[in-house]
């Protein structure tokens, strides 16, 4: 696993066994999409295993990135990896997300973009949708899941937009 683009492009992140890290493949489609939009946004990785969403966002132009991850193994190889790139504008919360966007909210007025790669077994899309939208109203919520993940969409999102790549898909959301 690397990173893709930007002033980090090519180097190499580690990814633990219990980790299945967002691809190359839609890593690059994510960051096609958000390449206009990404200089000096703020960024937030939730569930962010490995950091390789954060890492590429900080790559890219973002200007800075707060990481949400809660399991011990994964915080590990975490630190190593943002250690690897030795970039300064990024914070680490090692919490639940739910719990961890609203300690975000209470450092942020603006966050630009909240990016959830939950594991797949993850069967809260719902709770975790409205919960986003109701502290983060001007945010893009960007969720990567296995295309045949059902969820139904709060009242308060739209999807505007959606990439296939092949079994995962990338949603994209926003307040009405």
């Amino acid at each position: 696993m690397r990173v893709i683009s930007g002033k980090f492009r090519n180097r190499n992140l580690k990814a633990a066994d219990h980790i299945r890290p967002t691809t190359d493949r839609v890593r690059e489609t994510l960051f096609n999409v958000l390449q206009n939009e990404l200089e000096g946004s703020i960024f937030v990785d939730g569930f962010a295993g490995s950091g390789a969403v954060g890492i590429e966002a900080l790559s890219r132009g973002a200007t800075k990135v707060y990481f949400l991850e809660s399991n011990r193994k994964s915080l590990q190889v975490l630190e190593s990896n943002i250690a690897l790139c030795q970039e300064v504008n990024w914070r680490i919360h090692s919490l639940a997300v739910k719990k961890g966007l609203e300690v975000i909210r209470g450092l942020e007025e603006t966050v630009h973009f909240l990016f959830f790669d939950p594991p797949y077994d993850f069967s809260e899309y719902s709770e975790l949708l409205a919960r986003a939208a109701s502290l983060f109203p001007e945010s893009q919520i960007i969720v990567e899941h296995s295309m045949r993940t059902k969820f139904t969409l709060p009242d308060s999102l739209i999807l505007f937009k959606q990439k296939r790549i092949g079994e995962t898909s990338l949603s994209f959301f926003q307040v009405k």
